[in-house]
């Protein structure tokens, strides 16, 4: 499913505006983005927790050409299913 969509079957459900519904998203990701760069977690209680990590930068050597490679560091989100929403799907 694209992001169009998402955005369009969310604003049926919710009874709104596409346009609206897409700013709401777009809040959204950015509170996800605001939450991952501190390196925090997000919970929502039944559905999940969105776990922040971050991977060191690192250089990585190429064998065959002698060249170096520097990776920079990455910060990566893991979500974390609840057991409700684990059993829900299992259904």
């Amino acid at each position: 499913m694209d992001n169009k969509t998402f955005t369009s079957r969310l604003a049926k459900r919710l009874d709104r505006e596409p346009g609206e519904v897409a700013t709401l998203i777009e809040g959204l990701c950015n509170v996800f983005k605001e939450v991952g760069n501190n390196l925090d977690s997000v919970a929502i209680p039944g559905f999940g927790t969105f776990k922040s990590s971050k991977k060191d930068e690192m250089i990585v050597l190429d064998e065959a050409t002698g060249e170096r490679t520097l990776f920079p560091p990455v910060i990566t989100m893991e979500f974390l299913p609840s057991i409700v929403l684990r059993k829900k799907l299992a259904k």
